[in-house]
């Protein structure tokens, strides 16, 4: 009975510990501007990469946030970390395990476009000791 109690407790040390241990977000940052609209001898330029402060928040939903022309300015969640993405747009940041919402800086306010089914602004899922990948398309300047 002593054995049992023993591994119970360091399967739950061993848990704890596990939950405890960082993920890592990482992604890419993309440029997209000017008329997207497909036609006949159209072709589109490949999205490029570009350096941008990111912004991370706890978990953000529309209603915990305020837009103006289509920024957000106030985000009423904790700011968890910033990061800059390199010359192609990548970044890699660690984080610890939780739900957060991901936000480029634009000179006008941090931008973000997508949402999920609850209105959650541009969430990930970071897991402990995993990676979790976003993208992240910065296209106010262009036409679809």
């Amino acid at each position: 009975m002593r054995k049992l109690l023993l591994f119970i407790a360091l399967i739950s040390l061993l848990e704890n510990a596990a939950a405890q241990k960082p993920g890592i977000l990482q992604g890419q940052v993309f440029w997209v501007s000017g008329d997207q609209m497909p036609g006949p001898d159209k072709t589109r330029n490949p999205q490029q990469g570009i350096v941008r402060e990111i912004y991370i928040y706890n978990a953000a939903n529309l209603s915990d946030a305020t837009q103006q022309d289509g920024f957000f300015t106030v985000i009423q969640t904790a700011l968890v970390a910033k990061v800059m993405s390199e010359s192609d747009g990548s970044f890699k940041v660690k984080l610890p395990p939780g739900k957060y919402s991901v936000f480029v800086k634009e000179d006008k306010g941090l931008f973000a476009n997508l949402y999920d089914s609850n209105g959650c602004i541009n969430c990930v899922n970071v897991n402990p000791r995993k990676s979790s990948w976003i993208t992240l398309t910065v296209d106010y300047l262009a036409a679809y």
